[in-house]
């Protein structure tokens, strides 16, 4: 287990979310593993900004439980619920985020998130990585990867937007991290793959500095395995 305080707002802990429990947060806003064993095999299809971050037969191979982070009671939003919605609660709200990309595509072409917060049906209408126009072009960190923008808008969702600390115990490469960086939130984000832990801390980092922030507490508190 690694935590490192990279400023007054930002903390990411390299292990497993749950062995960090409990949590001090107002709300939960991740990307989990949804359990939907995706072959990969991005070099063979020709993707390689994909096969360069990470490449590897299956992601998320194993069935995804939220049910831990239910029990915690926080406004919540969590993407990919589709690939879980038999774990969730019948009373929610949808995120649909729209990746405005042709019909045609072998990838999905919207995403969807569950909410116990958020009243209604919301869409996101967003181009992102790997099309002309789009924002983030080429920005290939980690193999389910979602843009910033995407967190940044749920973020600014009236049901959200006074919060002050987000919990994200699946960072990835930490693109909800960025967004509430920029928002102005506090954020405790846990990853336990070393190398998307490292992009994203990078990733934190660079955002910390353009803002003018300083990384005055960039320390590990703790690094016990």
């Amino acid at each position: 287990m690694e935590t490192v305080k990279l400023s007054d707002d930002v903390t990411i802990i390299r292990g497993d979310c749950r062995d960090v429990l409990p949590v001090e947060c107002d709300a939960v806003v991740t990307d989990p593993p949804y359990g939907m064993a995706h072959p990969c095999n991005f070099a063979g299809r020709g993707r390689g900004n994909l096969a360069a971050c990470n490449d590897w037969q299956d992601v998320d191979a194993e069935p995804f439980d939220p049910a831990w982070i239910l029990a915690m009671g926080k406004p919540t939003v969590l993407w990919g619920a589709n690939w879980y919605a038999d774990k969730l609660p019948p009373q929610s709200g949808w995120l649909v985020w729209d990746k405005e990309r042709p019909d045609d595509l072998d990838q999905a072409t919207c995403e969807l998130a569950w909410t116990n917060c958020v009243k209604g049906v919301r869409r996101f209408r967003h181009l992102w990585n790997g099309m002309m126009k789009a924002s983030e072009r080429g920005k290939s960190f980690h193999p389910t990867q979602k843009p910033v923008a995407l967190f940044g808008w749920t973020l600014a969702l009236r049901w959200l937007s006074d919060v002050e600390t987000v919990f994200d115990p699946y960072m990835g490469a930490g693109p909800c991290g960025v967004a509430c960086v920029r928002a102005g939130k506090r954020y405790v984000g846990c990853e336990i793959n070393p190398v998307h832990f490292a992009t994203a801390r990078q990733r934190l980092e660079n955002e910390l500095r353009q803002g003018l922030l300083p990384l005055t507490h960039n320390i590990e508190i703790s690094n016990k395995e």
